[in-house]
């Protein structure tokens, strides 16, 4: 029988926010900082410390991943989704990260989220590359199913969902849709699972879902995204490890 994972609903996500108070480890992998965030399910080591038991699944992204502008790593859509599945989750969240933007400044992020071997690995990269489309449509076309295909070939036993790339406003210029039907495309030519229309899912309510910045999620906006991706991971087939 499929255990019971605890479910998000809206009613108390606040409290769940205040009250998702995780162990983050912070590791450095060929240069790079990334987090391991400790899942609540655990068990007693002989020690009598709990460590995790989770899968491990990886988190790549860019700074919506990574939690810019939440009140704590705990409170971004990542930790939340792997709260409430159970997981130990791996968080290679890079602020301004693209398919092309700021590939130069980060290092191999690709070979770091290989070295973690994820039994699931969720990609949501595409918003940042908008910025810097002028100009680079084609270099951002070409580096997307290279990405993916290096991905699939690094982890060929990973379970791969790659997310719609984000957007934060109603007004979105035509390189959102292009790039969203790029992305779309490759994660098909791998054989990932897709979750579509996420670059909507700030639409409704920006007031309350977006910060003061202007860009990033508020604390409520990643609860709204963690509630969506929840909703989205009920619907795949076959079921993801641990249900």
């Amino acid at each position: 029988m499929a255990r019971q994972r605890p479910r998000l609903r809206r009613r108390w996500l606040a409290a769940f926010i205040a009250a998702a108070i995780a162990v983050t480890a912070v590791i450095t992998v060929s240069g790079l900082r990334a987090d391991v965030q400790q899942t609540t399910v655990a068990r007693a080591d002989t020690s009598g410390s709990e460590v995790a038991v989770g899968p491990l699944v990886a988190f790549y992204g860019d700074s919506y991943t990574k939690g810019s502008a939440a009140s704590s790593p705990a409170a971004r859509w990542s930790s939340l989704v792997a709260k409430a599945e159970g997981w130990t989750e791996y968080n290679a969240g890079y602020p301004g990260l693209g398919f092309v933007r700021k590939r130069d400044k980060v290092g191999d992020v690709t070979a770091d989220v290989i070295a973690q071997h994820p039994e699931v690995l969720i990609v949501a990269l595409g918003i940042n590359d908008n910025f810097e489309w002028t100009g680079n449509g084609q270099a951002i076309q070409e580096a997307i199913l290279p990405e993916f295909q290096r991905l699939r070939d690094g982890l060929p036993g990973t379970r791969i969902i790659v997310v719609e790339p984000w957007w934060y406003t109603a007004e979105r210029p035509a390189s959102v849709e292009q790039i969203i039907g790029w992305v779309h495309d490759a994660a098909d030519t791998i054989g990932a699972d897709y979750i579509s229309g996420a670059s909507h899912w700030l639409d409704e309510d920006p007031a309350t879902w977006i910060s003061a910045d202007g860009l990033h999620p508020s604390d409520a906006g990643y609860a709204h995204l963690a509630q969506r991706m929840l909703e989205e991971l009920d619907a795949l087939t076959p079921a993801l490890p641990g249900r």
